[in-house]
């Protein structure tokens, strides 16, 4: 069985400074693996040299067999991270994940189909016809979330998901992955209640 994540000796330096350290990593299809470490350890910058948004400075990633950063690679993977800057703040939740869903589908209607189901299965409600400009940190995570599982990802990566969300969303959030226990998870986090979702700790050191 392929893995749904394979990381290799990766390590980053931005200016010189060492953040992530011969990390190496694999993530069997539904996994779920939490990295662990204070702030600054790393953990947002494994997720981005998953992501393909990252290089690494030295070190292999390869999703699902591809590696990191390549088209098939990216087609596996839904992603959430922290402080998300990608959504255009002046439309809605609803039209921000149907842009993204038509990059995925193939056809309009399978495209807005997805994004009712997801829309239903999170319980956004009037949160997706919202103004994201208009949207609070925790809303916008919710949106954030339904996005990385448009068109059914192999591997999901979370970052801090659950930080701004009430006890409801977040366990909407889990319930949401707990349905699909063939999608691999890697989420960085700090909260308790997330990691007691997850088969094994991955612990970041500075």
């Amino acid at each position: 069985m392929t893995a749904a994540l394979e990381i290799a000796g990766l390590t980053r330096d931005f200016a010189g400074r060492e953040i992530v350290r011969s990390l190496d990593l694999e993530v069997q299809p539904g996994e779920r693996v939490a990295l662990r470490g204070p702030n600054g350890a790393g953990k947002t910058t494994v997720l981005r040299c998953v992501a393909g948004t990252v290089r690494p400075t030295t070190g292999n990633i390869s999703v699902g067999g591809h590696p990191a950063g390549s088209l098939p690679a990216r087609r596996m993977m839904g992603v959430s991270l922290a402080q998300e800057r990608s959504f255009y703040l002046r439309l809605n939740g609803h039209l921000n994940l149907l842009f993204y869903a038509r990059l995925r589908h193939e056809s309009e209607s399978a495209a807005q189909a997805d994004v009712e189901a997801l829309e239903e299965e999170l319980e956004l409600g009037e949160i997706a016809y919202k103004p994201l400009n208009d949207c609070s940190t925790g809303m916008t995570q919710q949106i954030g979330f339904a996005r990385a599982l448009i068109d059914e990802p192999s591997l999901v990566l979370l970052d801090e998901p659950t930080r701004s969300l009430d006890t409801e969303a977040a366990a909407r959030l889990w319930g949401a992955l707990e349905r699909r226990p063939g999608t691999a998870v890697v989420i960085a986090t700090h909260r308790h209640e997330d990691l007691d979702h997850c088969d094994r700790h991955v612990e970041l050191n500075r």
